[in-house]
């Protein structure tokens, strides 16, 4: 029998001041990163970093400098939303803000979702299968929770259900069991040809099988899961089927499809393994699942360099992380404090339009930071800033491809990766321009117009550019994305000021340009 019990306080835990520290707590172990790293968590009320006045926070940073904040993110430890690494994250992001020289920075706060497993082993007879707890799974809809297995687990049939088709369901009673099925990445860098406006790729590298590999991002996990409940099954297996060597995936938390039954994934190899096992009668699992789900504070921080007017200019990345998070999104965060540090330098008379610069939480836990930010500054517009235009950056990315024997391999190009923007002409021709200028290889123009109208884009970006802003979101979306694999070398170190480069150019081109000719006026949702 399954156990799932709500926690009936669901009220923000907050989280409270030691009045004798004035900046920041210090030696906070990081539990959920599983490697007793100690960081440094701030408070609320920490006083401001000062201004730092050395020759290399001035102007354009050069690519040591780039891949030091990096290297800062990582050290942190898993920023995970509602960890001591996760407001640790926070605060490092708000203190180089501010040693930077923006002004009113600022947390933006959210409630959000804490999850954790504490418990977590897949058995099939005596044998242990090598497995990983499925994140947000196991949940009480909408609810805090505590969740158990119980202390013996639950024993009950293990099915196989291959891909989860329609078909398989229909010849596979499910209830009261664990269903196997194959997690399938189901939309390849291919996929997004019909929404490609230029592509530079003078190498000629385009047409190679990762064209054809689809992104750990959209996937039939949804599907899948959602007809495994509706059936009755109890628990489930999933086979990265498309993945490397690991079943360290760390997916994002599903707010349309709340997995209210628990799940670990394993490698394709195993998952060969359970499936013989299977054929062999070998069929009845045991599987021990617990942990919890808590709300909690979320931690956005906000920026600024004004212009001549409030309307403003948006740059954005995400602090949060599944693992280290080099490249999601450590090197996304890096770029916002280079383009920072560049705009800094100039004079405020210099520019037309103000700048934000912001990084979210919550983009693993749900988005929830990114909602509130869309109702405050973009829908009820509580304050005097007009966001007129939205510039992400994420993923700056060494390309990773999976070998005939399942390895990870990493080559020495940037992975595909997209510009997705709903901008009008003269802008598109700008970021053509700032694209072939940098030499910002194997890097695709894609319309999101039609994406952004219909509720956003697979990307942070998603809420903003729903909400109706025009947006230029960079994106890449490499098979190691969600894994602890994403370490400091998978970052595409030498393009990291080339990117930077390509979006000064941008962003002074969004300067220049009168706010009612940035975008293309088009009829959006107001959420995804």
């Amino acid at each position: 029998m399954l156990f799932a019990f709500p926690i009936k306080n669901s009220l923000v835990l907050r989280f409270s001041v030691i009045a004798c520290l004035t900046a920041i707590l210090a030696a906070c172990l990081v539990e959920s990163s599983g490697k007793n790293r100690s960081v440094e968590l701030a408070t609320r009320e920490a006083a401001p970093c000062e201004k730092d006045q050395s020759a290399n926070a001035v102007g354009m940073p050069d690519t040591d400098r780039i891949f030091s904040w990096i290297e800062d993110l990582v050290d942190i430890g898993y920023r995970r939303t509602g960890t001591a690494a996760g407001y640790a994250s926070a605060a490092y992001v708000k203190c180089e803000f501010e040693k930077l020289g923006l002004q009113n920075v600022q947390y933006e706060f959210a409630t959000s979702w804490k999850w954790e497993a504490t418990r977590s082993e897949l058995r099939v007879g005596k044998e242990k299968i090598d497995s990983f707890p499925s994140a947000y799974s196991f949940v009480t809809p909408d609810e805090p929770s505590v969740f158990s297995t119980g202390k013996n687990g639950i024993s009950v049939e293990l099915v196989n259900i291959g891909r989860g088709s329609v078909i398989d369901f229909a010849k596979t009673d499910v209830k009261g069991k664990i269903v196997v099925f194959d997690l399938k990445f189901i939309l390849p860098p291919a996929g997004l040809v019909p929404f490609m406006e230029f592509f530079w790729d003078p190498g000629l590298t385009l047409v190679e099988p990762s064209l054809l590999a689809g992104n750990p991002y959209i996937t039939n996990f949804s599907s899948v899961l959602e007809e495994a409940m509706k059936a009755g099954a109890v628990g489930f297996v999933g086979v990265l089927a498309d993945y490397f060597d690991s079943n360290k995936y760390y997916n994002e938390y599903l707010r349309r499809t709340q997995i209210t039954i628990p799940g670990v994934w394993v490698t394709r190899n195993e998952g060969a393994r359970l499936r013989s096992m299977i054929s062999n009668g070998n069929n009845i699992a045991n599987l021990k699942f617990d942990g919890s789900r808590t709300p909690v504070e979320a931690r956005s921080v906000v920026g600024f360099l004004h212009g001549k007017s409030k309307d403003t200019i948006m740059v954005q990345s995400h602090h949060d992380s599944a693992f280290d998070g080099a490249v999601e999104d450590g090197s996304g965060v890096a770029a916002v404090f280079a383009l920072a540090q560049f705009y800094a330098s100039q004079d405020e008379a210099s520019r037309d339009k103000t700048l934000m610069f912001s990084t979210f939480d919550t983009h693993f836990s749900g988005y929830q930071s990114h909602m509130e930010f869309v109702r405050k500054y973009i829908k009820d517009k509580e304050t005097p800033y007009n966001i007129v235009a939205n510039v992400t950056l994420e993923h700056i990315a060494k390309q990773g491809v999976i070998s005939s024997d399942g390895q990870l391999v990493m080559n020495d190009q940037p992975e595909l990766r997209a510009i997705m923007n709903n901008m009008g002409v003269p802008i598109k021709l700008s970021m053509i321009n700032a694209i072939v200028k940098h030499d910002l290889r194997r890097t695709a123009l894609l319309s999101a117009h039609a994406l952004c109208s219909l509720g956003g884009v697979p990307t942070d970006a998603s809420f903003v550019c729903a909400a109706g802003v025009p947006t230029a979101s960079l994106i890449a979306g490499p098979v190691y994305l969600y894994d602890e694999a994403d370490t400091l070398d998978k970052v595409a170190k030498d393009e990291l000021v080339p990117v930077t480069k390509a979006f000064i150019d941008i962003i002074n081109a969004l300067d220049k340009t009168p706010s009612q000719l940035i975008g293309i006026p088009l009829p959006s949702l107001n959420a995804i």
